[in-house]
């Protein structure tokens, strides 16, 4: 009669990749996987251009809020109204973050931007380098990230808003006016979870 044997007593043969899964690591390395730093670089410098030239386009082209005077047509903002009463580029300087919050407080803002920056290279190192949609989803969160703080450093912690929304039922009557790395970052977030909801699917036997 032939013996039960469990099967945490059977021995892998040592040779075997599941046996020694660090004869491959090189393989599970992001860093050391050029598609997947493209894909993140990539998405990153890309956004971070578009977010930036976006902004300085709003300043020189509807005006920059800081210089308003009353007398002085010139000084007036201009803004672009691409759908009427529901789309338009207008500038504002936000010292906060969403929606305002934590208004001022610059110094905090950075540092929350910075410990944001450092998780998003932890989730890449422990990405896998076929993981294509999460490595674009934290270029993009990249992008906004160091977009917004460009902003609260070299602007005197002012943020450039220029994108008013308003869809007349609440939350957005009216959404409060953002950028595009607001776009970037809330798509971003979007990336990542449809990439961790697509793992933890079961798989059909």
């Amino acid at each position: 009669m032939t013996k039960f044997r469990p099967a945490h007593f059977d021995h892998p043969n040592p040779s075997s990749p599941s046996a020694n899964p660090t004869a491959d690591a090189p393989n599970f390395s992001p860093w050391r996987s050029f598609p997947a730093l493209l894909r993140l670089g990539l998405t990153a410098a890309l956004g971070l251009t578009a977010d930036l030239a976006t902004k300085q386009w709003a300043i020189k082209t509807i005006g920059n809020p800081d210089i308003i005077n009353p007398l002085d047509p010139d000084t007036t903002l201009k803004p672009v109204v691409l759908i009427e009463n529901y789309l338009q580029f207008n500038t504002i300087h936000n010292t906060g973050a969403v929606a305002g919050f934590a208004a001022g407080k610059t110094a905090f803002l950075i540092l929350a931007s910075l410990a944001a920056l450092a998780f998003l290279l932890w989730l890449f190192a422990h990405s896998s380098p076929q993981q294509g949609l999460f490595h674009f989803g934290l270029g993009m969160l990249f992008a906004g990230a160091l977009g917004n703080m460009y902003d609260r450093v070299f602007n005197h912690g002012k943020v450039i808003d220029f994108i008013e929304v308003n869809l007349h039922f609440w939350p957005a009557n009216p959404w409060p006016t953002f950028n595009l790395a607001d776009v970037l970052l809330c798509t971003g977030v979007g990336l990542l979870l449809l990439t961790l909801l697509s793992r933890s699917k079961p798989h059909s036997v």
